[in-house]
């Protein structure tokens, strides 16, 4: 039998759950390990040993090594590159950078599509999930910093493809390929999916945010209301984190605070081992368009408001092209450059490697208080 899925190295495995969407004998499924990540279980006394697991595996097939030199496009391949942001400013505002998800969004649901993104669920997990109506769309908006929980969503992108239906998915980078390799190898006509990526830093344990809200919860006495990642509170370049409690209290804190991003974004503290060496930087890519925010950003008219919010917006194909047209009378936009985009999103081509402390943190994950095994090693 072969068993190549559950032998990848915790190095390699990204978590996706193509294996266990495409298993027709229904004998993957996804286990959390000491550190909260998911990898793939299979019952070997079941186990056909069809290999359908391990052809659907976005990293067993992905598009090229990971080189930084290989990832870098020909002159004459060059994507065109806009930083972007909606002219809704509610959408703005409510949105991680420039609103330009829900724009696109917005466009595939007026034509009777289907948008797939993350939510929160009930306990404020993060999970795939699919919307049809535009009044769900503020539950996919915003950066949830923890992986998401893909469970069956590939089973139902792929049998709302199979009956005609229009579908924009957004995810990862290794997600969008999973969605990829799902429906070529289920003979999946993907004309009408759009797949939206994002310049990303790495998934972070599920079992260190959920520890996270548990502390904030029993500090405040009261159970969480709302999470809210990036708040612009003080701005998009000082942008927060915004935890809302039933009883009315909120915990706000800027990134040179709240401990939770900076123990992500300073110390690379708890991100899932394979974003170290992730497949898919670059334009290894498997999506039509790249979202991002755009750090840096410098504008031809710098009397423009960059920080209520800038989208990097990256179009690969061209069915990104036309679905960037659909929306054009509805976003502020201004072309620029491959070296302005790489200038401040440093992960577009590299991955965030491990921090010093990682494995200390990990080792010691259940034997403290979390918020506090972050903040001794923060400096």
């Amino acid at each position: 039998m072969n068993t190549i899925i559950e032998t990848l190295s915790q190095k390699a495995c990204t978590g996706c759950s193509a294996c266990l969407n495409i298993c027709s004998t229904q004998v993957v499924t996804m286990e959390a390990d000491q550190e909260g990540f998911w990898y793939p279980a299979i019952d070997q006394n079941q186990c056909t040993g069809c290999g359908a697991c391990e052809d659907v595996c976005p990293v067993i097939h992905a598009p090229q090594p990971n080189a930084v030199a290989q990832a870098v496009p020909k002159a004459e391949t060059i994507p065109s590159i806009y930083a972007a942001w909606s002219l809704d400013q509610e959408i703005r505002y409510h949105s991680t950078s420039g609103g330009v998800f829900s724009e696109l969004a917005l466009s595939v649901l007026a034509e009777g599509g289907y948008v797939c993104g993350a939510i929160y669920d009930g306990h404020h997990m993060v999970k795939h999930a699919i919307i049809d109506h535009a009044q769900d769309l503020a539950k996919l908006r915003q950066s949830k910093y923890v992986q998401s929980d893909m469970n069956s969503i590939y089973k139902e992108i792929g049998n709302l493809l199979k009956q005609g239906e229009k579908l924009l998915f957004c995810g990862s980078p290794c997600q969008c390929a999973g969605v990829f390799h799902y429906c070529e190898k289920c003979g999946v006509n993907a004309e009408n999916l759009y797949l939206v990526d994002f310049i990303c830093r790495g998934s972070n344990s599920p079992k260190v945010y959920r520890k996270f809200l548990d502390e904030l919860e029993a500090e405040q006495q009261s159970k969480v209301k709302k999470v809210w990642f990036k708040n612009k509170t003080y701005g998009w370049n000082r942008f927060s984190t915004k935890v809302e409690f039933e009883n009315g209290e909120a915990y706000l804190e800027d990134r040179y605070h709240d401990a939770y991003i900076r123990g992500y974004i300073e110390e690379n503290l708890f991100i899932r081992p394979s974003c170290a060496e992730c497949q898919f930087k670059g334009f290894r890519r498997r999506s039509d368009l790249t979202l991002a925010d755009f750090w840096g950003i410098q504008l031809k008219d710098d009397s423009q408001d960059s920080d209520g919010g800038t989208s990097m917006v990256i179009i690969h194909t061209e069915k990104g092209q036309a679905l960037w047209d659909s929306v054009s009378s509805r976003v502020f936009s201004e072309a620029k450059t491959l070296e302005e985009a790489a200038m401040g999103n440093a992960c577009l081509y590299n991955s965030a490697l491990p921090g010093i402390h990682r494995e200390q943190f990990m080792t010691d994950l259940d034997k403290m208080p979390v918020m506090d095994n972050i903040k001794r090693f923060l400096k």
